[in-house]
C-alpha cells in the first residue's frame, strides 16, 4: 500500500478509511516543500461526495471510482482558492452532471465569479446529510471557508485550508501537528484562531487540504496535534518549509 501525504506532484489515490479515499498530488510550490495537496472522495452506498477535487490530473481517479460503482453526487469546495487553482471543476460538473457546492460568501468573490459556475450552498445541503456529514462555516482563511464534520469513526474532520499538516519530511522526522496556514494566505488569522478555540467536537481523524493528516488516533493524540491551531502566534512560512 502506498504511503499517503507524500508531497509529490505525481498523483495517487489511497483508501484512508473504508468510506474515505484520499486523492492527492502536489502543486509546484507545495512540492518544493514536500507538502501534499489533498482532495477526498467520501463513499456511501454506491455514491461518492468529492471534496476539493479541482485539477485535471485527479480526474482519472474519479473515473476509476465511478467505474468501480461509486456514482458522483456533488463536488464540495472548502474555500474559493480551490476554484482559482483548479482547471477541472467545470469538467467534473458537466461530465457527471453534479452540483458544485461553495459557501455563498466565497461564491460572491471575484475569484469564484470568474469561473461562471452556479454554486450551491454546502451549509445544510441535503446531499451532505445523505453522507452523514455537515458543512460548518469556518471563516478566517477566507471569509467563506468551511470544514466538513461527521461523528462517524469517532469523529472525522476535513479542515480544508483552515488547518495545515506537516510536510512529508517533517512527518518522517516525527513531528505531529496541525497549524493555521501562513498568515500571508489568510484574510483574518485572528478570526480563524477564534474558530479553532470554539471548536469542541470529538475528533479521531483530521484531514487537511495541505500536509499530513491523522487517521483514527486517540483523543489525547488529536488534542496534542491540534493544539497549535489555537496558539496566539501566527504561522510563518519558515515553519512549513523547515
Amino acid at each position: 500500500m502506498s504511503k499517503p501525504f507524500r508531497g509529490m506532484s505525481k498523483p495517487q489515490m489511497t483508501r484512508l478509511l473504508p468510506d474515505i479515499a484520499l486523492i492527492e498530488s502536489s502543486d509546484a510550490g507545495a512540492e518544493e516543500a514536500h507538502l501534499s495537496t489533498n482532495t477526498y472522495a467520501l463513499l456511501n452506498s454506491g455514491r461518492m461526495l468529492l471534496l476539493d477535487t479541482n485539477v485535471s490530473t485527479l480526474l482519472p481517479f474519479v473515473r476509476q471510482l465511478s467505474d468501480n460503482g461509486y456514482s458522483p453526487s456533488a463536488l464540495v469546495l472548502s474555500h474559493r482558492h480551490v476554484v482559482g487553482l483548479g482547471d477541472a471543476i467545470g469538467d467534473l460538473s458537466t461530465e457527471f452532471k453534479i452540483p458544485v457546492l461553495l459557501h455563498p460568501i466565497d461564491a460572491s468573490h471575484q475569484q469564484a465569479l470568474i469561473s461562471g459556475i452556479q454554486f450551491e450552498n454546502p451549509v445544510g445541503h441535503p446531499i451532505l446529510g445523505e453522507f452523514g456529514f455537515e458543512a460548518l462555516l469556518f471563516p478566517g482563511q477566507t471569509a467563506g471557508s468551511i470544514v466538513l464534520y461527521t461523528a462517524k469513526h469517532g469523529g472525522v474532520l476535513l479542515t480544508g485550508d483552515s488547518a495545515m499538516g506537516t510536510t512529508a519530511d517533517q512527518a518522517k522526522a516525527g513531528l505531529e501537528r496541525m497549524v493555521r496556514p501562513p498568515i500571508e494566505t489568510s484574510v483574518d488569522d485572528a478570526e480563524l484562531r477564534e474558530q479553532w478555540l470554539a471548536f469542541e467536537r470529538p475528533v479521531a481523524t483530521v484531514l487537511p487540504f495541505h500536509g499530513t493528516g491523522y487517521i483514527d488516533r486517540r483523543a489525547a493524540d488529536i488534542d496534542s496535534i491540534m493544539h497549535p491551531l489555537m496558539r496566539p502566534e501566527p504561522t510563518h512560512w519558515d515553519e512549513i518549509e523547515d
